[in-house]
């Protein structure tokens, strides 16, 4: 249908929309757009982002149905704002007299005895449309900065209704200068302040704990014209009734010049008196818009199933995240980073909940109090309180977790490692998968040769401080030993490890000492084995048994030491963070059968990079010795790395 068609049929219908209100009593028809207010709540998706930005501004201080009430209230009070715009027309003085309290008049009125040009500076909070009307009753018209609607005829009948009373409609584009004459033709000009303003101008404030950008176009106009800046607030009272808030004017001395001041407090404590109107009446600020739509406030949730290699990936793909600093090349970036020990009630729990959640997850929002029933108490409280920009977590089994927390704050989802069926069929905004997964894919996958790792270099410099000084000649030590363990389909043989620990003995000469340190899955018999031989191993400066001592520095501290790094073939985030310090790797097999068909394809990729040999017990002194001559390609990692940030800087 063509749209002049659609803006006359829309036209028509808001002219006999217009002509029924007129007739009935106030009362009854501001009853009709409360009501209408809520039909449109039901049915419309804005809804969801209403109650996405409610939770992001306030947190736990509301439950999810205190919020879905805040916002069906809100649709319901734009309905009735509908009504009275409506209805602008019949409005007269004794209804503002009967129905608008107006705290502080005299500011309004000592202004305007002045004789001079006032910029009203209000918001999109409670009948803003009201306060113009207000002002022509009172008889001191306003010059309103208007948006064009998209479609003509409508449009002007909504300005129509604006200058009802002598207000005038200004269409946005207006030239500044034809403002600055207004103001010297000592007229009112009416500013909405709490719009962003856009990606590129503005100042960058928070929000209700969120940075976006706040427009200062008032501000200088009244440095301009020398016109004092009056902030002014509506609030619905109770039907009809309304209270209109008058601040204390913000004056500032005229100047021509360019060079503009900072408007940083002045806006700063306009902010604050919008903050405390919002918090007083949370359902009438325009929620149904993206309150932050540009926001330089990241919150990022990490899902931690308690394995430290998931953990450890999740985590570098956050710091990655916070290592862009800037958003449409303007800096200020904040990251607020929380993370959750997921832990289900039973592992019966564990198995149910995925396919639960296949046919919760589209209704998850405001409804996440049904998770009470797979999580431990203090789970279950941490992510019903959460609310993200961004939900990050790598392993299958907080996949759907994942999806559930990004639909309840319109978060983006972020994970590692290829979702399983029939999760593999949903929308990820960035999944990150190894090369050597095969099979169905989500649509935004980015594809890597090692998982993420990071290196943060202070925390690296401690540790390897801290370990340095446990070794009696730390300068000596050529080697690092990261064993693994068992898993369901590979077991890790004592006679292997009993063959290493020889070989590292016979090379400790020429290649240098060694250090070992063993994970949570190592064979007791193979830990027990370690502790029995540590005082014959003579090369062998330090031995960690990780069920004894689980430090979280002693891994990023060995690979910093050592020029050599072997891990053992059954632990892929382990293989991956050895790749990624940039140091030689050997990728040693322990056992039989190897790990799984999916280890070695990941193995053969990064052999094919070069970034490792791989060894067995029995060719490893001469792998050692080949390694020697080996230099890592990092420039196949880092530029790996610099593609997904790039990636991640897109999705940001």
């Amino acid at each position: 249908m063509k749209k002049w068609v659609v803006d006359y049929c829309f036209y028509i219908g808001m002219r006999c929309l217009i002509a029924v209100l007129s007739r009935l009593p106030h009362r009854l028809a501001l009853a009709i757009g409360g009501l209408s207010g809520v039909i449109v709540f039901y049915v419309t998706r804005r809804r969801r982002n209403a109650y996405a930005d409610l939770k992001a501004a306030f947190g736990s201080e509301f439950n999810a149905k205190e919020r879905w009430k805040i916002v069906r209230d809100h649709f319901s009070h734009l309905g009735k704002n509908a009504v009275e715009i409506l209805r602008f027309p019949q409005l007269d003085k004794a209804f503002i007299e009967k129905n608008i309290f107006i705290d502080h008049p005299e500011r309004f009125f000592n202004l305007v005895q002045e004789n001079q040009g006032i910029v009203l500076l209000t918001a999109h909070f409670g009948n803003w449309e009201l306060l113009q009307i207000v002002s022509g009753i009172l008889e001191k018209p306003i010059h309103v900065l208007a948006r064009k609607q998209k479609y003509p005829k409508l449009d002007q009948l909504l300005n129509r209704l604006r200058e009802s009373h002598g207000s005038i409609a200004v269409r946005r584009g207006m030239r500044v200068r034809d403002l600055i004459r207004a103001l010297e033709r000592k007229d009112l000009i009416g500013v909405l302040g709490d719009q962003d303003a856009g990606k590129r101008d503005g100042l960058i404030l928070s929000v209700l704990g969120r940075k976006t950008t706040i427009p200062t176009g008032s501000f200088e106009l009244a440095e301009r014209t020398g016109a004092p800046i009056l902030p002014c607030f509506i609030a619905r009272q109770k039907g009809a009734k309304h209270r209109i808030y008058v601040g204390e004017p913000i004056r500032f001395a005229k100047s021509k010049s360019k060079n503009l001041r900072d408007f940083t407090p002045y806006v700063q404590s306009y902010i604050r008196h919008l903050e405390q109107f919002v918090r007083e009446y949370p359902s009438q600020w325009l929620w149904a818009v993206k309150r932050w739509k540009y926001t330089w406030t990241k919150r990022l949730l990490i899902l931690s199933d308690g394995k430290p290699g998931h953990v450890k990936q999740s985590e570098a793909l956050a710091s990655y995240l916070q290592s862009i600093q800037t958003q449409y090349d303007r800096p200020g970036m904040e990251y607020r980073t929380e993370r959750v020990e997921v832990e289900f009630r039973s592992p019966w729990s564990k198995k149910v909940f995925p396919w639960f959640a296949f046919f919760f997850i589209p209704f998850a929002q405001g409804r996440l109090g049904w998770l009470r029933f797979f999580f431990k108490t203090h789970t279950f409280q941490t992510i019903i309180n959460a609310s993200a920009d961004f939900v990050i977590s790598a392993g299958s089994s907080l996949i759907p977790l994942n999806l559930c927390l990004a639909r309840e704050s319109h978060g983006k989802s972020l994970v590692l490692m290829k979702p399983s069926f029939p999760f593999n069929f949903f929308r990820y905004d960035l999944a990150v998968i190894p090369h050597h997964d095969q099979g169905k894919m989500p649509k935004e996958t980015f594809r890597t040769y090692v998982a993420p790792s990071r290196f943060d270099p202070e925390e690296q410099r401690l540790a390897v401080a801290r370990l340095r000084m446990e070794l009696r000649a730390p300068d000596r030590v050529g080697v690092s030993l990261f064993l693994g363990g068992s898993t369901k389909q590979y077991r890790m043989d004592l006679a292997d490890v009993e063959k290493v620990i020889a070989t590292l003995e016979r090379v400790a000469r020429d290649q240098g000492d060694y250090l070992i340190t063993t994970s949570r899955r190592t064979p007791d018999a193979i830990c027990r084995f370690l502790k029995q031989k540590q005082q014959m191993m003579t090369g062998c400066q330090q031995l960690v048994i990780a069920s004894e001592d689980n430090r979280s520095d002693i891994v990023p501290g060995m690979m910093a030491v050592a020029e050599t790094l072997i891990v053992s073939s059954d632990s892929v985030s382990m293989i991956s963070e050895a790749v990624s310090s940039g140091k030689r790797v050997i990728v040693l097999k322990l056992g039989s059968p190897g790990p799984s068909d999916k280890h070695d394809k990941f193995q053969a990729a990064l052999a094919d990079q070069s970034a490792i040999l791989i060894a067995d017990v029995h060719n490893l002194e001469e792998t050692m010795q080949r390694v020697r001559t080996q230099t890592c390609p990092e420039s196949v990692i880092e530029e790996e790395k610099e593609a997904l940030c790039r990636r991640l800087q897109e999705i940001l």
